[in-house]
């Protein structure tokens, strides 16, 4: 089967999705993936995943080309390779935007009132999101019901009636949340 060229053995792939010759075939192309590979990095994929991922759009590309159509196979795994690369990095970062959205605007009064330090200025709103993500975990659970409430947009009254707290245990948590992203943004 290695001396078969690569017409004969898409022909044979496209006949059966499970034969050795997708294996052969991508054997041969895999210098593609690799050059790929060194231009393009991927979030939480490491070699094995990019071998799946490459194999994957290879068996796509044997069982969808037409040689009437398109004259070279290697030319046309490496565009659905690089389309599928390119989807999997717009997905990595469609996620991490979804994850990490806060609303500034919801927020105006809060991030006013907490920001005042001129040292500090937030150019952006991605800023603001990192020292947002950086100071939650340095919060206790009750200082981080607070500051999530205020971050979603309630009033301390509608936080201290939704978490059965008490005014002053709310305004003390929203006192020492700012104290600590003042003092994270402070480094």
């Amino acid at each position: 089967m290695t001396t078969f060229n690569d017409d004969q053995l898409i022909a044979t792939i496209q006949r059966d999705p499970n034969s050795p010759a997708l294996r052969l075939l991508f054997n041969r192309y895999r210098p593609v993936l690799t050059k790929l590979q060194r231009v393009y990095y991927i979030p939480g994929h490491d070699g094995d995943d990019w071998e799946q991922e490459g194999l994957l759009v290879l068996h796509g590309a044997a069982q969808k080309f037409q040689q009437h159509r398109s004259c070279n196979f290697g030319a046309f795994y490496r565009l659905n390779l690089t389309h599928r690369v390119f989807d999997l990095i717009r997905y990595s970062q469609a996620q991490k935007r979804r994850a990490t959205t806060i609303s500034l605007e919801a927020n105006r009064t809060y991030f006013a009132e907490t920001l005042h330090d001129t040292r500090v200025q937030l150019g952006t709103q991605l800023e603001a999101q990192e020292a947002v993500g950086r100071v939650l975990p340095g919060l206790s659970p009750t200082e981080q019901v607070v500051f999530r409430g205020l971050l979603g947009g309630l009033t301390p009254q509608a936080i201290r009636q939704q978490e059965g707290l008490s005014m002053t245990r709310v305004s003390a948590a929203m006192h020492r949340g700012r104290q600590k992203l003042r003092r994270l943004l402070g480094e």
